[in-house]
């Protein structure tokens, strides 16, 4: 039976009280395995628990598990756990259905050059291939993984690129389970792409789903995914459903001929058996659930839980199989046996263990135009002063011969660019001084590589008693790397919120008053503008975190000019 709700007015945006939950501090008791391993992090974190429940899940049922993959950081993390794990747990099944498929854009990884080397590639895939076995080429394999329609159909030729465009495109990749009799799927999706597909390809996953992962894509979640895909639409919405009766409408909509959905499909988000929603901080969902609660739509409440941002988390949960688990995640990531100055690409010799660490955390704002090849700031001179501007307080406030300038730069630039953009930021030749990190690994991924580390008191990043050697810094404040840290810095060295600011703080990060710190070419000409517009961007993508006492308030905030007038 439908109910209805009925406003007395429109609701345009939900507000969320100021309340602070912290869930990062919810642990249980250590966990070891009968004969310890080196390196291991023992203790489980419960914030966990559901994460890995799925992956438990996904691992035993009887289920072939899909990953729609797109070309994001935080996805790539949370989603190579889930796979890797998947796979270490069901590689000795025998089910002819409980396998995997992972999608990957073909401008990050190619099936047909899988056995070419690897060494400064991105991801090893093909070693997994090998590993769990290529059911493309052997029917007892694990895991297929594929960037084109191709390989699956000679008639077909689609690249893949962050989701399947069309229903023919999804059906070419699973046609082999789909004419064997397989009904049902455990779709692994990022939140943005499933919101930005097709609703046919989205009603025909729906219809072929035993269950729904949405992985986090970043800090995008909670404006793109939740604020406007999802609380916008709340808002204006008169009928509701209660559980029992959405279960019966999924239900009846799978075992339909009609694969047009009849309600809108939000309204199964919260249906906590069919989709669970993932994020790198879940804190925000506390404050906003009590906000749609006090607004009188508890209906619509969700269920958000957090992945691991390392893969040690893993070992807690499955300690029998972990070492191998972290050995085989470590080698398809590229990070096998790896310390992070192992990352450097350039400027190894500028490094000096005696120095403290200075990183730039950079973006691709300021990437080649599309049309023409040019670097932007090679003529955006408003935005190319005021950049090098920044640099020379940085060089003021954190002295050369005190620290070591790392750079980590977005995988758009390779180490030619990254060494002609550098230069072009800095107005200067920094070959004598500029460390470059990798630009194709996760910085999440380094930073999980260095904390490992630190148990054999070989960490760059900290010193030996886990206190901070490094700060970061950057030009743009929206980056997912900020927060991303934050919450590994405080879920695995248990830091609190001042502690945290000794590695990453929020004012190095200024915000512009030239340019716009999310959108390319915008100028603004009134320094003021600038930096309120800015403050709008930092509220839209910050909002619930901030909410939540999860990342710091506009109060913390600076914008450029008062930056350039810091002492310290």
């Amino acid at each position: 039976m439908k109910k209805f709700f009925c406003l007395s007015s429109l609701i345009v945006g939900l507000s969320l009280p100021l309340v602070a939950t912290n869930c990062n501090k919810i642990t249980g008791n250590q966990t070891k395995p009968t004969e310890p391993v080196e390196n291991i992090i023992y203790e489980k974190n419960l914030i966990f628990q559901p994460f890995f429940d799925d992956l438990k899940d996904s691992a035993t049922n009887e289920f072939p598990s899909i990953f729609v993959s797109r070309n994001a950081a935080q996805y790539f993390i949370s989603s190579f756990i889930q796979l890797v794990g998947q796979l270490e747990l069901s590689k000795n099944d025998q089910s002819v259905t409980n396998k995997n498929m992972f999608l990957i854009d073909h401008n990050v990884w190619q099936y047909e050059n899988r056995e070419l080397d690897t060494t400064n590639e991105r991801f090893n895939l093909n070693y997994l291939l090998n590993s769990y076995g290529d059911k493309h080429l052997n029917q007892n394999g694990k895991l297929e993984v594929f960037e084109n329609t191709k390989y699956l159909d000679s008639s077909s030729n689609t690249n893949y690129l962050v989701f399947p465009r069309t229903v023919s495109e999804i059906q070419n990749y699973l046609k082999e389970y789909l004419d064997s009799g397989v009904t049902k799927f455990d779709f692994y999706i990022p939140d943005i792409s499933f919101t930005g597909m097709d609703k046919t390809v989205r009603n025909w996953i729906i219809k072929r789903a035993n269950k729904i992962v949405i992985l986090s894509d970043g800090n995008a979640q909670p404006y793109k995914f939740i604020r406007d895909k999802y609380l916008s639409w709340v808002a204006n919405q008169k009928t509701f459903y209660s559980k029992e009766e959405l279960t019966t409408k999924w239900i009846e909509f799978q075992n339909s001929n009609n694969d047009n959905l009849k309600i809108d499909w939000r309204y199964f988000l919260t249906l906590t058996d069919k989709f669970k929603i993932y994020n790198l901080d879940s804190s925000y969902i506390n404050a906003l659930n009590q906000d749609l609660e006090n607004k009188g739509f508890g209906w619509a409440k969700l269920n958000i839980n957090q992945y691991p941002l390392t893969p040690t988390a893993f070992y807690s949960y499955f300690p029998e199989i972990g070492e191998n688990f972290i050995q085989q995640f470590n080698k398809v990531n590229n990070l096998d046996n790896k310390t992070f100055l192992d990352f450097i690409v350039k400027g190894q010799n500028n490094y000096d263990p005696n120095k403290k660490n200075l990183i730039f955390m950079g973006s691709s704002l300021f990437r080649h135009n599309e049309k023409d090849g040019r670097w932007r700031l090679s003529y955006q001179q408003y935005a190319l002063d005021e950049i090098r501007s920044f640099f020379n307080k940085v060089h003021e406030l954190y002295p050369r011969n005190e620290y070591n300038y790392f750079f980590k730069l977005h995988p758009v630039y390779n180490i030619d660019q990254s060494v002609e953009y550098i230069n072009m930021l800095l107005g200067e030749n920094s070959n004598n001084y500029a460390i470059i990190l990798n630009s194709q690994i996760a910085w999440e991924n380094m930073l999980a590589v260095d904390f490992t580390n630190l148990r054999k008191n070989k960490s760059i990043l900290f010193d030996s008693n886990k206190n901070s050697k490094t700060e970061l810094y950057g030009l743009q404040a929206t980056t997912t790397t900020i927060l991303s840290t934050m919450t590994f810095l405080k879920t695995e060295l248990k830091w609190n919120d001042d502690k945290v600011k000794s590695f990453v703080d929020i004012q190095n990060f200024p915000l512009s008053n030239k340019f716009n710190i999310v959108t390319r070419d915008i100028e603004y000409k009134d320094d003021d503008k600038g930096f309120e517009a800015n403050k709008e961007t930092m509220n839209a993508v910050y909002e619930y975190f901030i909410n939540s006492g999860s990342f710091p308030n506009q109060n913390e905030w600076l914008d450029m000019r008062a930056f350039l007038k810091r002492t310290k």
